[in-house]
């Protein structure tokens, strides 16, 4: 088995079997691209349209404990900025979530739930 990181999400700690990612991950800044995001329409036939440099985003899967899938659950309908601890970066960094999926609403094999989020560096 791989070796068990350290994963904290707004001082949950992950169990070592809902450890979202199996290593240290890679972080750097924002690069100077952008990316057009639909924010509403004026007229029809008209999309009115921000273009800026997008901060950095990871998806993650985890198979989570009742536990871990209540803290995933917290953290998202929050919609604030939580701090996201990692292996490499123990004092951690600004996160907030923008996508929560919980496949199903029963515990899937060994009584965890199949959950899949997005974070993005704030």
């Amino acid at each position: 088995m791989a070796t068990a990181y350290v994963f904290d999400l707004d001082g949950y700690e992950f169990p070592r079997g809902d450890v979202p990612a199996r290593g240290p991950f890679v972080e750097f800044s924002p690069q100077r691209w952008s990316e057009q995001d639909v924010l509403g329409t004026a007229a029809p036939g008209t999309i009115l349209t921000m273009i800026g440099t997008q901060s950095q985003r990871w998806t993650f899967v985890s198979h989570a404990v009742t536990a871990t899938k209540d803290k995933l659950l917290a953290v998202y309908n929050g919609q604030v900025a939580v701090t996201l601890k990692t292996p490499q970066n123990t004092t951690g960094f600004s996160v907030i979530m923008t996508r929560l999926v919980i496949q199903y609403a029963e515990p899937i094999e060994n009584g965890k739930f199949l959950c899949e989020f997005e974070l993005m560096a704030r």
